[in-house]
């Protein structure tokens, strides 16, 4: 897998994995989860995919690793262009010349899966109560409600959803049944229901001007032992499932990434479309048929750039 050089120190290895070990879940934020006042804020909530998962080879232990994955992802990467490009001056949101903003800070809740835990992260799960829909509306409200403009969270990216759909996805669709069109329209259902949910909130807690970026999906099945043995029609399902159509099994009008879409267009959220931006060379492969590695995770991370700031 390609990515950036890891060094294994023992050292290392231990700071960073009491850094990762020091919150309230297994796989807890490294610092900068709680940020330093008067410094604004990116806020970021999600599954393995903002936790940067396979951008980098793994290291001396799960802990270091999960750590090292979310400081290499694309999260990561798209916070240095933000830190570039944002204006840290109240109202100001966009980059005029000669501005930056290297105060912005990165609070990132998503985590990657936990070693022997099934599925990971779903939109339920960042649903529950203290996950981190909560998480990050406290420090939300915390921030823009003080009287203080210049520690606002200023943008929140959300990037859950293809844990609700893979499964079912899968476990329907592979190989196609007639079970396949209305196992996924049930699963979309559910998903907008609580992607809605999430969205609104944040809109709410953060209000009309706050940038809230909502990542659609890739199709990483052609590029993966699901798919090994006819990539083209694992390419045709897989487009089929997140962007619809018609393929045989019965016509959908509406794929998974066109319910995200509509959502995110309720709550004025950016949409930054990932779909179509993946190809060989950009995943881990074999059995994970779900993460891109690290040249994948910095096409994503040029995609959020592209698509925000404008």
């Amino acid at each position: 897998m390609r990515g950036l050089t890891v060094k294994r120190s023992w050292m290392t290895g231990l700071v960073v994995g009491l850094l990762v070990l020091s919150g309230s879940s297994a796989v807890a934020s490294p610092p900068g989860e709680s940020p330093r006042r008067g410094h604004p804020v990116h806020v970021v909530i999600g599954d393995s995919l903002p936790a940067g998962q396979q951008s980098v080879p793994p290291a001396v232990d799960f802990p270091t690793t999960a750590a090292l994955w979310k400081a290499s992802g694309f999260v990561a990467q798209f916070h240095e262009v933000l830190r570039d490009e944002l204006v840290c001056s109240p109202g100001r949101p966009h980059h005029p010349p000669g501005h930056s903003c290297h105060a912005l800070e990165l609070v990132n809740l998503s985590r990657t899966g936990i070693p022997g835990v099934a599925a990971g992260v779903t939109t339920a799960t960042v649903l529950q109560p203290g996950d981190q829909l909560d998480q990050a509306v406290a420090l939300i409200e915390e921030r823009n409600d003080n009287r203080s403009p210049r520690d606002d969270v200023v943008v929140i990216t959300v990037s859950v959803g293809g844990n609700d759909v893979y499964g079912p996805a899968v476990q329907a669709c592979v190989p196609p049944t007639g079970s396949c069109v209305p196992a996924l329209q049930s699963t979309f259902a559910g998903f907008e229901t609580r992607y809605d949910e999430i969205l609104a909130t944040l809109r709410e807690a953060a209000g009309p001007d706050t940038a809230i970026l909502a990542m659609t999906y890739y199709n990483p099945l052609p590029y993966c032992a699901l798919g090994a043995a006819n990539p083209g029609a694992a390419r045709v399902l897989g487009d089929f499932i997140l962007e619809g159509g018609d393929v045989g099994l019965g016509p959908m009008p509406l794929g998974f990434n066109d319910r995200l879409r509509q959502v995110a267009d309720r709550y004025d959220a950016i949409v930054v479309d990932t779909f179509g931006t993946l190809g060989d060379g950009d995943f881990v492969g074999g059995s994970d048929c779900v993460h891109p590695d690290g040249d994948g995770h910095r096409a994503l991370a040029d995609v959020f750039a592209t698509t925000y700031p404008g």
